[in-house]
């Protein structure tokens, strides 16, 4: 077999595949064969077909295409091993000609693994901030599950001010016509500044339940509904009622209501859970930083389709949520805030691709296996962990890859620790203005 090779672009190759007439010709004479045991032909047993017969039959272009179906696979792949290539998409057949006695030519191009420079990756030295653990967490745990169990009762008639949650039924009209869906009856409200649509909460203060009034205020630009955009809307509003926020009492009452039967008790459980939470926060956040200052290193001219296609991942991941959600995912992609969460996929798809590349190079420098009894016993706790159907699971090629990856990651991360030098320091404290760009 001769097999030629083009390279284009940063990892695109083009490979030619030459393979003899006579291997060809064996290939078309054994899918006669198996044709003849799946065809019906008068005053043949099947099986018995003659290969003339069968031609005539169904046609020498059909049984060149079953005969391809099976030999091109097995050609690409014996092409590839010969070649040594690490490729990292299926391939795509542009051209083939196959004319019985004679070889059978083809061309392909898939993508292979780019050449990553691996720099130091053994003995540096690596700062972590580390969070620490202190009692004030598991009181403000305690006060989180009390919001949690608080209601919204209803409070004695006063005028509305800022903060106050309302109960209230509205119409809203655009030039004199109700807008279809623009009607609530027995809304909650959180009366607060730019709420709901701009203008319309502060026009709430100061009125008293059972006051009907008309609001008008302006529907933002980029408002999602872009019949509505930049117009004004008038909204009849009846206000109904006040509700405030009632926190239960932090007590053994509470702490019965997430079956435990103390407060105490309460407060064990979550002092521990706190602590097993930081501890995995700090050791995750150190393999972060180790694996990032490992990859600025390296060297890698990354192929901008594998940043693509990773980036398209997640934002498939996106797509599954939002439609969770109940939300229209073309919608959100008309979103003033969709092109930003466009760019930091891209950034978080190139760091995710560079990772892979550098770690998947670590292990090739390193000689890092797994087993067969390794890979077996991962697997079923992969399996069991991911809620997979076990038998299914277990022939499912994807999943073994998966936790294929998963189990090498493993192996590398536990190298890359052993030969780093961690330097813990403390956090650095919050800003309030990181404080108010996060809520």
């Amino acid at each position: 077999m001769k097999v030629t090779l083009d390279r284009e672009g940063k990892n695109l190759v083009k490979l030619g595949v030459e393979l003899e007439s006579d291997k060809a010709m064996r290939a078309y004479e054994h899918a006669c064969r198996q044709l003849s045991h799946k065809v019906n032909i008068p005053g043949f047993r099947k099986g018995k077909v003659p290969r003339t017969v069968l031609e005539k039959t169904i046609g020498v272009d059909y049984i060149k295409q079953e005969t391809l179906e099976h030999l091109l696979p097995e050609v690409l792949n014996e092409a590839i091993a010969q070649e040594s290539l690490d490729i990292i998409t299926q391939p795509q057949i542009d051209s083939y000609q196959f004319d019985l006695g004679e070889p059978l030519k083809l061309q392909a191009k898939f993508e292979v693994r780019p050449q990553v420079t691996l720099g130091q990756y053994k003995g540096l030295t690596v700062e972590v901030p580390e969070n620490a653990f202190d009692e004030s967490s598991v009181d403000t745990a305690l006060q989180r599950l009390a919001e949690a169990q608080s209601q919204l009762a209803a409070i004695s008639p006063r005028p509305v001010k800022m903060g106050d949650t309302v109960l209230l039924d509205f119409e809203c009209f655009v030039d004199d016509k109700a807008v279809e869906g623009g009607k609530a009856e027995g809304m909650l409200l959180e009366v607060k500044e730019n709420g709901f649509i701009p203008g319309y909460c502060e026009q709430l203060v100061g009125k008293e339940p059972g006051t009907e009034l008309e609001i008008k205020a302006t529907f933002p630009a980029d408002y999602r509904n872009k019949q509505l955009a930049s117009k004004e809307g008038v909204f009849k509003t009846r206000i109904k009622e006040l509700r405030e926020k009632v926190v239960p009492p932090i007590d053994d009452a509470l702490a019965q209501k997430f079956s435990v039967e103390s407060l105490e008790k309460l407060k064990e459980n979550l002092k521990t859970n706190l602590k097993d939470e930081f501890e995995m926060t700090n050791e995750s956040r150190k393999q972060k930083l180790i694996v990032e200052a490992i990859v600025k290193m390296s060297t890698v001219d990354l192929p901008e389709t594998m940043v693509e296609r990773e980036q398209k991942l997640l934002l498939d991941q996106l797509k599954y949520y939002v439609e969770q959600s109940k939300q229209s995912f073309a919608e959100f992609e008309q979103s003033p805030e969709f092109e930003a969460i466009k760019t930091s996929k891209y950034e978080e798809a190139k760091l995710r691709v560079l990772t892979s590349l550098v770690l998947g190079a670590i292990i090739k420098e390193e000689g890092i296996t797994v087993n067969n009894e390794e890979l077996e016993l991962y697997l079923q706790e992969f399996i069991a962990r991911m809620g997979l159907p076990p038998e299914k699971a277990m022939r499912n090629e994807a999943v073994h890859r998966q936790a294929l990856e998963e189990l090498l990651t493993g192996k590398v991360m536990e190298l890359l620790m052993e030969h780093t030098k961690v330097e813990h320091v403390a956090m650095p404290a919050i800003t309030e203005d990181e404080k108010s760009s996060s809520t």
